[in-house]
């Protein structure tokens, strides 16, 4: 609107420019008219004087005038031009065409789902005392015309920036933005008034739609923009952008689950993923997954799971919940929870020293490992096993591990090679069941194998897969048997042993879990079953 100045200034002009009018006319009209008992007597060219000396003045101030009004014009027209800009994009998600047909969805009855059951992991016991291989007998020395086994090619190590231990940086909040920790790191995000964004009303269709519009009409481009930003700078998978939208939903000031649940939908839905979500008693999001989760509760719509993801480790209610079959236009990217150990490193090191002898040699391997990417790895849901050797390890770890184990495999021939790696892995870690040290099954990533103190058999198979195709070179592949997982390698000349086929290729056993057993050597439990083979 027009400032209050402006307006008086422009106002004060024109009642000067009347009253001066208005006193003018009075003296021409006594000059020009006078009254009988008026002694003064103009004369024509009085009167004609008279009536010139106004024409005069009106002209200078129609003159004057529209100059200043013009100006004080101008200014208004750009103040105004200005706000309307800002307003126009503080409304641009709220008007746009996705958002009102995505409102016209949600007001509609919600179908109600029958939420099925979660995929359950193998729950055959495995072993809880491991058996250890004979001691292997002295091999006959080869023939002078033998082949003699190929040496191992080691695979050259990526080179990698080197990681830079730094103490915890202190943020200074700025104005309009707030400071929060996430995996590790400081991070600002901007503020926003909570208070508008709570949901005050009992669920359903009608009250979650108002909420949406709600959601919609408040700015939030720049938070949308800023998470984005965040996961570009921290190089964030998708599962970590969908915690860091549901940690802001609780650092603003949302403190009930179902005010969260639907901010951190809302958000996730702004940032391009396929997100639904879904009530009971209680708020949920579901969203579909590039991997099958395990121990998630789901519902299948047109073929495509959506799974009730949990982002504080609670189980969601099973049962029957309600939910829109609609989907919001640009709202299209699938949950993929790979990368998970490439995010950016916290500086947060701890050490492990390893220890383990092979050919009668001790060897200690010292690494450092980010303790954030640890935590961060008990955020995420179970998933196929072929998914942890497929993660490996982050960029500063796998790179000293991959160094020091470099040394002890070269010159050796790809049989004496993987023995090395199966002898580390089958000696340098405690085993416990997952039973024993969670109270339940619990796959662990390789980082995770590192830290806690005990692991099992698919905790070292997928460590020890990561490791033959990462330093080797060699093609390996996971062995499923009920209550057990082993690996298998495919050598480029296959040694004696237990082996199997797969995809026109030959791998030989090789079970990290078997204590001192070298390739081909199965564990005596299995040797009459057949396992699953999984390719990763």
């Amino acid at each position: 609107m027009l400032g209050t100045e402006k307006f008086g200034g422009i106002l004060s002009l024109t009642i000067a420019y009347w009253a001066m009018n208005l006193g003018t006319f009075a003296y021409i009209k006594k000059l020009a008219f006078p009254r009988d008992d008026d002694s003064l007597k103009p004369t024509i060219a009085h009167k004609e004087s008279a009536m010139r000396f106004p024409v005069i003045l009106t002209s200078l101030c129609l003159i004057c005038l529209p100059a200043l009004a013009l100006s004080e014009y101008e200014a208004y027209l750009q103040q105004n031009t200005m706000d309307m800009q800002a307003a126009k994009q503080e409304f641009q998600d709220y008007l746009d065409a996705n958002d009102k047909e995505f409102i016209g969805f949600l007001k509609q009855q919600w179908k109600k789902v029958e939420l099925e059951k979660p995929q359950v992991l193998d729950v055959t016991p495995k072993p809880v005392n491991l058996p250890k291989a004979p001691t292997p007998v002295a091999k006959p020395k080869p023939r002078p015309d033998a082949m003699p086994l190929p040496i191992v090619k080691i695979k050259p190590i990526a080179p990698a920036k080197p990681a830079v231990i730094v103490p915890p940086v202190h943020v200074t909040p700025k104005k309009n933005m707030l400071v929060m920790e996430f995996v590790g790191h400081k991070i600002s995000m901007p503020k926003i008034n909570a208070r508008t964004l709570r949901f005050n009303n009992k669920l359903g269709s009608k009250s979650i739609a108002s909420h949406w519009q709600v959601l919609a009409k408040a700015k939030h481009s720049h938070i949308v923009k800023a998470l984005k930003q965040q996961r570009t700078a921290l190089n964030l998978n998708d599962w970590a952008v969908a915690l860091l939208a549901n940690q802001y939903a609780k650092n603003i000031g949302l403190n009930d689950t179902n005010s969260q649940q639907l901010f951190t939908w809302f958000l996730l839905v702004k940032a391009g993923y396929n997100t639904r979500l879904a009530y009971n008693s209680q708020a949920f999001v579901l969203m579909p997954s590039k991997q099958a989760l395990y121990g998630v509760t789901y519902f299948t719509m047109k073929g495509q799971r959506f799974y009730a993801v949990s982002f504080d480790g609670k189980k969601i209610n099973t049962g029957r919940a309600f939910t829109y079959s609609g989907n919001h236009e640009s709202a299209r990217t699938v949950l993929n929870f790979s990368g998970a150990s490439d995010m950016a490193p916290s500086g947060d090191y701890q050490q492990k020293k390893l220890n383990f002898k092979f050919d009668n040699q001790q060897h200690q391997i010292k690494l450092d490992y980010d303790f954030a990417l640890v935590e961060f790895s008990n955020t995420l849901p179970q998933l196929d096993i072929q998914y942890y050797p497929q993660q490996g390890l982050p960029a500063h770890t796998s790179q000293q591990l991959l160094k020091q184990l470099q040394p002890l495999v070269k010159g050796k021939n790809e049989e004496q090679a993987v023995n090395l790696l199966l002898r580390f892995v089958q000696t340098a870690f405690a085993y416990q069941t997952d039973g024993q040290q969670f109270n339940t099954e619990n796959y662990l990533l390789p980082i995770e194998t590192l830290h806690y103190p005990y692991s099992d058999c698919e905790d070292r198979a997928s460590l020890f897969s990561w490791l033959v195709e990462s330093l080797l070179g060699l093609d390996a592949v996971l062995l499923d048997y009920p209550g057990h997982i082993a690996a298998a390698v495919a050598f480029t000349k296959t040694p004696k042993g237990d082996r199997l086929t797969f995809n026109n290729k030959k791998y030989t056993i090789t079970d990290p879990t078997y204590i001192n057993a070298s390739a081909g050597m199965t564990m005596p439990q299995f040797r009459k079953t057949t396992p699953t083979i999984l390719n990763f």
